[in-house]
């Protein structure tokens, strides 16, 4: 199994996929990848329970859309399962509606943070959202390596898991940065953030190139079993979480 665990597939919702063609020739580039396993994560900005409905029809529909055209052109699609990249806009636990954004079928949600500045209101957000039965993955935690360490050292010791994104991997800047991660047991999850067929497109082929190269196989295969397990329903534990440095494995 290999999942892509962070994708804007649906046509004309968000920023990604701009048609039905284009959402469909992502998909099929991504199975020549051998993904088999996808979780739609357009972008959702909630303020009011109001938001949450508004983006549920909407992304009901894309959907519809997409299995639409799928069928009419003869296309298998992988396993989609619907969720959702939520920007942390206000205390998310004060909506209702909140855990209709988690990942279909799981705990689990994909949490975008902010670009700005973060302050101590923006981890207690994330605390909240993990005492109330919700698991935070991080999405793309390399955008945010650039706060302060007192806060990420903060954020990474609360109950949440941490996604990396593919096109990352392999990157001379980011290179130590995420061997530091790894390390540390912080890269639970991978995903393509694919968005389009050029400047973002689905790259999990080099990713999985790299971490071989790089980390070993049992890297790869680590992050496809915690995949496995999040979209089986499983916990996934930090008592479970391994470490890698390069060519090698060892258990925190």
């Amino acid at each position: 199994m290999t999942a892509d665990f962070h994708s804007h597939i649906l046509p004309a919702f968000d920023d990604g996929a701009r048609d039905t063609k284009t959402a469909l020739a992502m998909i099929d580039k991504s199975a020549g990848m051998g993904v088999d396993r996808i979780v739609s994560t357009s972008h959702c900005y909630p303020y009011s329970d109001g938001d949450i409905e508004e983006f549920l029809d909407m992304r009901s529909a894309a959907f519809e859309r997409l299995k639409t055209e799928a069928a009419a052109s003869g296309t298998v699609l992988p396993e989609i399962r619907l969720g959702s990249e939520v920007h942390l806009t206000c205390d998310l636990t004060s909506l209702s509606l909140i855990k209709e954004l988690c990942i279909e079928g799981t705990k689990y949600m994909l949490l975008e943070m902010p670009s700005s500045k973060w302050n101590d209101t923006v981890i207690d957000v994330v605390y909240k959202l993990s005492i109330s039965g919700i698991k935070p993955i991080i999405a793309h935690m390399e955008r945010n390596l650039g706060q302060s360490a007192e806060l990420v050292n903060a954020l990474c010791d609360l109950d949440v898991l941490i996604q990396i994104n593919a096109s990352s991997f392999g990157i001379a800047a980011l290179k130590k940065e995420i061997d530091g991660m790894f390390l540390r047991g912080l890269i639970h999850i991978i995903g393509t953030d694919m968005h389009n067929l050029d400047t973002r497109k689905p790259d999990m082929d080099r990713a999985e190139k790299y971490i071989k190269k790089r980390y070993g196989t049992e890297c790869w295969e680590y992050l496809m079993n915690n995949a496995g397990t999040i979209l089986s329903g499983g916990e996934l534990s930090y008592r479970d979480i391994k470490v890698f440095k390069k060519k090698g494995i060892f258990t925190r």
